[in-house]
């Protein structure tokens, strides 16, 4: 579904609440691993939104819900949150932790930046939009 991803990714139609649409690849992406009861990363989420917004012409985007209790696997409550919040991006259910332990995430949220190939330039922590990640994401534009 989503090319740049490694194939150990379990990319079944179940561990998608939306999936991508038949465009996606083909372009670097931007990973955004998050969670409903994560107070910073609801508190950066629009932040994040803006900033997709713009970027989306250049990359493709995805959020990663990553359960942090046994009550963020309530898919009703992630689907009534982004509903809510009107995100209109591919969020993919990384229920068993498969995409967070693939890439080395320890807080969230956390956003992980793959070029094209699906190799990591860049991973970084807490939410914050920093020139690092846009001198990054200037680099893999028009590359």
């Amino acid at each position: 579904m989503i090319p740049q991803l490694p194939d150990i990714i379990d990319q079944q139609a179940a561990n998608w609440l939306y999936p991508p649409d038949a465009k996606a690849g083909g372009r670097p992406l931007i990973v955004y691993f998050w969670s409903v009861s994560c107070a910073v990363c609801k508190e950066k989420l629009p932040l994040f939104l803006e900033f997709a917004e713009y970027e989306g012409r250049f990359f493709d985007i995805l959020l990663v819900h990553v359960p942090r209790s046994a009550a963020d696997l309530d898919k009703q409550l992630i689907d009534d949150y982004v509903f809510e919040n009107r995100i209109g991006l591919p969020v993919y259910l990384d229920q068993r932790h498969q995409m967070k332990n693939i890439f080395r995430v320890q807080k969230l949220p956390s956003i992980v930046l793959l070029d094209r190939n699906g190799r990591i330039r860049h991973k970084q922590s807490g939410g914050n939009l920093t020139t690092l990640l846009f001198n990054q994401l200037d680099g893999l534009k028009y590359s």
